[in-house]
């Protein structure tokens, strides 16, 4: 009965160990630039700044996910929120003529803690 006793502690203390890791893991913070025939700019920066990342959706928080995004509002030129790769870009429109939309795209873990979101800004051709 003691052995049972000291294995249920020490599994509920590795279970507090393993909780209190996840809770501290360090946010990711990374700068991911695109290219697009659409905008003025020779490159698009977007910043992606992820937390409580499960290793199951790692690949969201990465920039080849990052630019897919990215290239397809900056293909689309929408006004509009859109959901695309799991993300829900919201655009606002900074000024008008030439364009300037400033967009923020956030992907939350449906089963998970998983936090993500991507920002950028695009300035628009005038055609």
């Amino acid at each position: 009965m003691k052995r049972l006793a000291l294995l249920a502690a020490l599994a509920a203390f590795g279970v507090m160990l393993v909780a209190a890791g996840a809770a501290s893991a360090k946010p990711i913070e990374r700068t991911c630039t695109t290219t697009s025939k659409n905008v003025t700019t020779k490159n698009v920066q977007g910043f992606v700044y992820a937390t409580n990342v499960d290793p199951s959706q790692a690949e969201f928080a990465q920039c080849p996910t990052a630019k897919k995004v990215m290239n397809k509002m900056l293909s689309l030129r929408i006004e509009m929120p859109k959901v695309y790769e799991g993300f829900r870009c919201t655009p606002s429109v900074v000024q008008t003529e030439p364009d300037i939309v400033n967009y923020k795209c956030i992907f939350k873990g449906a089963d998970t803690a998983t936090y993500i979101k991507l920002i950028f800004t695009a300035k628009y051709d005038q055609d």
